[in-house]
């Protein structure tokens, strides 16, 4: 496999700790502790529009194409709609969770946010309000994913734990204990019968879904594994830790494939918080404590 980064982009003052897909093809959106929502061209150098502003630090975020808006979660708890064709005091704001807004995902013209009280939130986007509240865990809600095909919520907890969550009565379908000895950071679905989790004790663990059986339980990084992302082809996925690194995978045999670093290719060099593989260009995109996004392209071996 061969790796090369083609894009630096540095216009952030804080860490960023969301990437996701932007408003036009070939675009990407950073969420960062800044305060700052940007928009990059993955075609150009320099890049970076500033979409939206606030005082308050973005730890996630979702863009939202309908509305020329986006949602973004603070460290206080609350969730944003930030609009990018209207001044700063239309942005609306509701708090929902107490210490922290960790993540988001829309399902069927509603959003659910996972808080750091523990609490799911259901939203409506038309209007934008929240609609239920509901205790999870009594730790940190730190990643969600949608299984659309089974309408099924799944989210991973500071307690270690996976829960499966029916999203219309908003109650525990399934829960699976000790699934990382610490916080579940992020999920992933390869297919529709297997889930990949990253956790803070450093593994990655392949899961047969939807039983939550554990297949392998990888010793993946040095320290935290904050993210996954899989590739379009479904043939791979990667990770980023704290370590600073990324790593790339082979989603069949879970064989580590690639090990991305500050010396050999000129990657992060502080923690990785976020990834983005996207699908339009293939191109892997990570945000990091360092406050720079840097864009990969990957070639697997022919």
């Amino acid at each position: 496999m061969e790796v090369a980064k083609i894009r630096e982009y540095t216009g952030h003052s804080g860490g960023v700790y969301k990437i996701t897909n932007g408003f036009q093809a070939d675009h990407i959106v950073s969420f960062s502790g800044d305060g700052r929502v940007v928009e990059w061209n993955l075609n150009e150098k320099d890049s970076g529009i500033l979409k939206a502003k606030s005082e308050y630090k973005f730890f996630t975020g979702l863009t939202s194409y309908q509305e020329n808006s986006c949602f973004a979660g603070d460290m206080n708890g609350s969730l944003y709609q930030l609009f990018f064709d209207k001044k700063s005091e239309n942005v609306k704001a509701w708090k929902t969770h107490e210490k922290g807004l960790f993540s988001i995902v829309a399902f069927e013209n509603l959003l659910f946010t996972g808080g750091g009280d523990g609490s799911l939130t259901k939203w409506s986007i038309q209007p934008f309000l929240p609609k239920e509240t509901k205790p999870i865990s009594n730790q940190r809600i730190r990643s969600l994913v949608i299984d659309e095909k089974r309408k099924v919520l799944i989210a991973g907890s500071s307690d270690g734990c996976i829960y499966l969550i029916d999203p219309v009565s908003m109650q525990i379908i399934e829960r699976r204990e000790k699934a990382h000895d610490s916080t579940v950071f992020s999920i992933i679905m390869r297919d529709k019968n297997t889930l990949i989790t990253g956790g803070r004790d450093a593994h990655i663990c392949i899961w047969d879904y939807p039983k939550l059986v554990l297949a392998h339980r990888i010793p993946a990084h040095l320290f935290t594994v904050n993210d996954l992302a899989i590739s379009p082809c479904k043939k791979y996925f990667a990770s980023a830790s704290r370590d600073k690194e990324i790593r790339i995978w082979d989603a069949q045999s879970f064989k580590l494939v690639k090990v991305i670093d500050r010396i050999k290719y000129g990657g992060h060099i502080n923690s990785v918080n976020t990834l983005l593989w996207d699908n339009k260009t293939g191109f892997l995109c990570s945000g990091s404590d360092d406050r720079s996004v840097l864009v990969w392209e990957v070639k697997p071996n022919q």
